[in-house]
């Protein structure tokens, strides 16, 4: 993969980031742009942001859709997979719709953008890439009222590790990034809670809420060839609530 430093147009590959309207996602667009990667961003609603094209990551044949078109451009370097939902809820009041939906937003939505990617770099005959995929500290650290969320992000880490084995032979790349408590869009409702932000920052040692952009940081690490030795790794940008484990 030619993304150390830059290639002869200026650029170090081209990126497809889902989730891309919002929080870490459009972090990641912005954050990747201005270390010189193209980005191709996805987003089922993009709100009007620029550059973002509207795809339900669940839909399997809008997926075939865009690999198709964007390797009429030529091949993709690097994937994040940003998209994701999170509902609160105890299980004995979560519906199986809600239950099902996180996971084929979150896992199946992951799975098919990682399938979408090693078919795409397969079919460009390259080898190299890099794939980073958006799990969480609560993949590890179980919180009550969001058992539907857990489990979902829980997945993506075990989906990580697996990709990672697979692609390995392809010279892929797989990783995840696992965000503590970020200041997003999806986080909002907790947020405005000062009860809820005196009780996150009580577990993170650093004792604040993360930033995206903070996390997008570390995306654009991974997805580098910095990162060339990294790969089947969650690496954990929560302040320090894994270690505390409290």
């Amino acid at each position: 993969m030619a993304n150390e430093g830059a290639d002869v147009d200026g650029t170090r590959g081209r990126v497809l980031v889902t989730g891309a309207a919002s929080g870490i996602g459009a972090a990641c667009v912005t954050v990747l742009r201005r270390e010189g990667w193209q980005v191709v961003g996805v987003d089922a609603e993009p709100g009007g942001a620029p550059d973002v094209h509207q795809l339900d990551v669940t839909d399997e044949v809008g997926w075939d859709q865009l690999i198709a078109e964007v390797g009429e451009i030529g091949p993709l370097d690097g994937l994040v997979t940003s998209a994701g939902i999170r509902t609160r809820g105890m299980i004995v009041d979560t519906s199986l719709g809600e239950w099902e939906r996180h996971l084929r937003v979150n896992v199946t939505g992951t799975w098919l953008a990682i399938r979408g990617f090693l078919r795409s770099r397969i079919a460009s005959g390259e080898p190299g890439g890099s794939i980073v995929t958006i799990s969480s500290v609560n993949a590890t650290i179980a919180v009550p009222g969001q058992a539907h969320y857990v489990a979902s992000k829980g997945a993506i880490a075990a989906l990580t590790r697996a990709a990672a084995l697979e692609a390995a032979p392809l010279g892929i790349r797989v990783n995840g990034v696992a965000p503590g408590p970020v200041r997003t869009p999806m986080a909002a409702e907790r947020l405005d809670d000062p009860d809820q932000v005196r009780w996150l920052t009580g577990r993170v040692p650093l004792g604040r809420v993360g930033e995206a952009p903070e996390i997008a940081e570390v995306v654009e690490f991974l997805l580098s060839e910095r990162a060339s030795y990294l790969n089947g790794e969650i690496v954990y940008v929560d302040g320090g609530w894994a270690a505390n484990a409290v």
